[in-house]
């Protein structure tokens, strides 16, 4: 075998010769090429001027639109759509742009076309397209509008002792007008409500409820009954007096509660009566200047009973808390003599062994379900058709509260968690809910 050292050495004469040659040939070759070759200016976009000859090639965008699909031209390192690599040539890199798509790197989406918004023309992720100015049910951006109601200009309260946020720490007694499922007012905590909710919303048109406008905006009072409706609604009148006719203001009511809970069914007071009082309170609203325009939220009576079932087996609450509390035709009695637990979770229908305070509480949930609800309903239905054009009543008679949801204090009144659930109910059975995200299912 021959070694590569054994080689013998070309002559150099030769060897400089051989490569003029060579030379002389590419030098031809490239020069006819070159002559060929597409220059920035030409209009002719050729590969190698796609991201560097804007007048003969539109460059694909550095950027993306984030509209979940991996559209034509969106870089793969800086763009979420797609989830491509972030080093390497820019051809690499606009994996979606002109170059090959590889869907391996950005997506099954890779090499959509960018949607044109406003085109007129449904493309791709677009919700709807209504043209470049949109519409009422399609904003600019091709997304649909979900019609809610507007957002008023301040909101005031009308209650008892839950609307003054009664022990909701649990401290017994104590008034928490920050933790109001309306109008409460203290920020981060779990109470998000409606006060809070409408500053959410829209923050330039609301003025919020917060400490110092408090003393005129919540109207409650613990120990309140329908009989100081009226009294209520004109301070709510005279403290909107100075704002002009025909400016949306929201009112809440929620009055009953003291009316049911009494010393025994009989002591009630009188759903003729009640219904009266009622329409008193409804009458300064109607009779007030900013009629046609004012909100009205009047919720309907929650299921007492819940409270009692919530809180039965906790002995504080039995033996330290209830005798002080001023609703014996639920709480007296308080041990579960129901003919079983599942009648005890049945408040709606009587068992035939059910004892006599399980039978007195379940009429007691029963006379607030067919009579004094359905009173707070179709006396506003009235109203509703003429005086009140803007009030709606909000039946939450079917949501339960749960141990969490009663202070551990009188176990009786809501705590926070209990503002927090009747805040969002109320929310989101009220037109002020609709199209709400967080009220869907």
């Amino acid at each position: 075998m021959v070694g590569l050292k054994q080689l013998k050495p070309v002559n150099m004469r030769f060897k400089i010769g051989l490569m003029a040659m060579l030379f002389l040939t590419l030098g031809l070759a490239a020069n006819s090429a070159w002559a060929q070759r597409p220059v920035c200016g030409d209009n002719i976009c050729a590969t190698w001027e796609r991201y560097t000859c804007p007048s003969d090639c539109v460059p694909p965008p550095s950027d993306c639109n984030d509209d979940g699909v991996c559209n034509e031209g969106e870089n793969c390192g800086g763009c979420a759509d797609c989830p491509g690599q972030d080093t390497g040539r820019i051809r690499d890199r606009f994996c979606c742009g002109f170059d090959t798509c590889d869907t391996g790197k950005c997506g099954a989406s890779c090499g959509a076309a960018v949607p044109e918004c406003g085109n007129f023309i449904v493309e791709y992720n677009e919700e709807c397209d209504d043209g470049p100015s949109g519409s009422a049910s399609c904003d600019i951006f091709c997304k649909s509008v979900t019609s809610t109601a507007a957002v008023p200009l301040n909101q005031f309260n009308i209650g008892d002792s839950i609307g003054e946020g009664e022990a909701a720490n649990g401290t017994i007694g104590s008034a928490h007008h920050e933790l109001v499922w309306s109008t409460g007012y203290q920020g981060g905590d779990i109470v998000e409500s409606l006060n809070e909710r409408f500053e959410a919303r829209d923050a330039a048109a609301y003025v919020e409820n917060n400490s110092s406008r408090d003393p005129a905006i919540n109207q409650a009072v613990s120990g309140a009954v329908m009989a100081d409706f009226a009294d209520q609604a004109q301070a709510v009148a005279t403290s909107m007096g100075d704002i002009d006719p025909g400016t949306a203001d929201m009112v809440t009511i929620l009055l009953g509660n003291n009316d049911v809970c009494a010393d025994s069914l009989a002591d009630m007071t009188d759903p003729a009566v009640f219904e009266q009082q009622y329409r008193d309170g409804l009458d300064v609203l109607a009779g007030s200047p900013f009629t046609q325009s004012v909100n009205l939220l009047v919720s309907g009576l929650p299921p007492i009973y819940w409270l009692w079932d919530a809180k039965r087996n906790n002995l504080w609450c039995r033996i330290l808390a209830w005798p002080f509390v001023p609703c014996d035709n639920l709480l007296d009695g308080s041990r579960d003599d129901c003919e079983s637990s599942a009648s005890a979770q049945d408040p709606d229908n009587l068992y035939p062994g059910d004892g006599p305070n399980c039978q007195r509480r379940k009429q007691f949930h029963a006379t607030i379900r067919d009579v004094y609800n359905p009173i707070l309903r179709d006396v506003l239905a009235e109203y509703q058709a003429d005086e009140l054009p803007n009030a709606e009543y909000v039946d939450i008679y079917d949501i339960r509260f749960e141990s969490q949801h009663v202070n551990g204090g009188d176990c009786f009144h809501p705590s926070t968690e209990g503002h927090a659930l009747m805040s969002s109910q109320q929310w989101c059975r009220s037109s002020w809910g609709e199209g709400d995200p967080s009220c869907s299912p």
